[in-house]
């Protein structure tokens, strides 16, 4: 991964053990992500981790959502739609992989890192610190 690549810090934690191991698991997904790119496996091992890594997220989001319904959250909707957009641009890169495994690969884990880190420090924590 790169040096300054972000990883899980304590400063991610939202207070839901359920939500945080949730994203804790996300950032090792793109840890072994990264790993098997490192390797030289680009093309089915990005494919495969970004598989699992969305169905894994599509879960999460469904979890998360439900916390916001329950919690009779305004934003809800809102944030539905960011994880509408993350699945269907993530799931975008699938055959940009295929075509290009090389440049693709460097940038699904890019957008993968970018996304997961603002996601959990703007969006979710508008939801979970809310007062």
């Amino acid at each position: 991964m790169e040096k300054d690549a972000p990883d899980w810090t304590p400063g991610l934690a939202m207070g839901d053990p359920d939500i945080d191991e949730q994203h804790r698991m996300l950032f090792q997904m793109i840890r072994e992500l990264d790993a098997r790119m490192a390797g030289g496996e680009h093309r089915q091992a990005v494919l495969d981790a970004l598989q699992g890594m969305l169905a894994y997220a599509a879960t999460h989001f469904e979890d998360e959502e439900v916390l916001m319904e329950d919690a009779g959250w305004e934003g809800l909707a809102r944030h539905e739609g960011l994880h509408a957009e993350f699945l269907w641009r993530a799931g975008g890169y699938e055959s940009r992989v295929r075509e290009d495994s090389a440049t693709a690969s460097r940038e699904v884990l890019d957008y993968l890192l970018r996304w997961l880190v603002e996601h959990i420090h703007v969006e979710d924590r508008s939801f979970f610190q809310r007062a």
